[in-house]
């Protein structure tokens, strides 16, 4: 729960739908970076809008510290093959269960044990699970499907982020009516209004990210480029070589709100996104939703995106005419879309303006916070 200064709840208009909210990343936090529009809303995943359908989100502690921080470290050094989630938060959810009407997981790594304990009938507590990747084969699925299935069985609601996982968890037995597909969608108030492009095309991101095919191509192409990372990312020689490619590192630390320090803040790249033409992403090949986050970046800023192909990316980049998909690795693949971008400023501008359209349709953070509230309803 949230309060202001003088001890007040902050959304004095809530009714008593308790909401619990497990997630992998500090939510407080990141509400802080919200409210100082130094982060867009969308990484909230609905929580910070919750409160205009009724609910009452209480933040749990993360990361986890003294005994419980301890004994998951313990865990990990014994390599256990026993999914079980973020011991801390679920502890203290168990602890809250008369005080709580519903928890929600932002992501579906602090869940487990809640999940199997509401599977065996020992849990009361409602569980909506939003899950954003599949789950990983391995060599020991085994002893770890049965997990699996009890994870299944003990959430109320699994929301996936993309139609490819739906139909991944229906493989392994999830019934369709405990799945929903829940797009993401984008914070237009923060990115604020669509600005003409710039020129050129530049990289972000930090997951599964593919930097040296694209500077690769950078250096074998007409087109200038941009790649943003993280100090001790970008050694190769490659991205020191080439005098169309600029690199812009930044300290492997996180930012702390309100404070310039730490990783690039988002407004600044931001900027930096908004001075190029074309945003690319590309990826190494993926069995998860790497390159989302900077696909949310394309539609609240209105750019064209060239992007390594994704099955679990249910946009279709080239079917709405925003984009250009390319194969892992493809090298000459990205030196023919590079050029083509050099070549075409006015279709370029175009690709942008039909980008920030489906922002501002149904890829908007208020429709995805709206769709939430239905269905973490749909469960009490």
């Amino acid at each position: 729960m949230r309060f202001s200064k003088n001890n007040q709840p902050l959304y004095p208009q809530m009714t008593n739908i308790r909401v619990l909210i497990l997630n992998n990343y500090p939510m407080d936090r990141v509400v802080q970076e919200v409210d100082l529009k130094e982060t867009p809303d969308q990484v909230l995943f609905g929580v910070n809008r919750i409160h205009e359908y009724g609910f009452e989100p209480i933040f749990l502690p993360y990361p986890a510290i003294g005994r419980w921080s301890k004994f998951q470290t313990l865990l990990g050094r014994f390599r256990i093959p026993l999914e079980l989630g973020d011991l801390q938060q679920q502890m203290l959810a168990l602890q809250l269960s008369s005080q709580a009407d519903l928890v929600y997981a932002p992501c579906g790594s602090q869940t487990h044990l809640l999940q199997y304990l509401r599977a065996l009938g020992l849990y009361k507590v409602p569980i909506v699970t939003l899950m954003h990747h599949s789950f990983l084969k391995g060599k020991l699925d085994f002893l770890r499907n049965w997990q699996r299935s009890l994870f299944i069985r003990g959430a109320d609601k699994l929301p996936c982020l993309s139609k490819a996982l739906t139909k991944d968890l229906r493989g392994i037995g999830a019934n369709h009516t405990k799945l929903a597909l829940l797009e993401w969608g984008t914070d237009l108030e923060f990115y604020g209004p669509w600005q003409p492009p710039g020129f050129g095309v530049i990289a972000t991101g930090r997951t599964g990210r593919d930097f040296l095919t694209f500077a690769k191509a950078i250096a074998q192409s007409r087109c200038h480029g941009t790649v943003i990372g993280l100090q001790g990312q970008l050694d190769n020689p490659i991205f020191h070589t080439s005098s169309n490619l600029k690199i812009i590192e930044a300290r492997n630390e996180q930012p702390v709100p309100g404070e310039n320090r730490g990783w690039l803040k988002y407004p600044e790249l931001c900027q930096h996104m908004r001075n190029h033409g074309a945003i690319a992403i590309p990826l190494f090949a993926q069995r998860n939703l790497a390159g989302l986050t900077s696909l949310m970046d394309v539609l609240g800023l209105g750019r064209a995106v060239l992007m390594t192909r994704n099955r679990h990316i249910d946009i279709d980049i080239e079917a709405e005419g925003i984009g250009f998909w390319l194969e892992p690795g493809d090298v000459d693949g990205w030196v023919q879309c590079l050029n083509w971008v050099q070549d075409h400023p006015g279709e370029i501008q175009d690709m942008g303006r039909r980008a920030r359209k489906m922002a501002e349709g149904k890829y908007g953070s208020h429709h995805f916070s709206t769709r939430l509230a239905k269905l973490l309803k749909s469960v009490l």
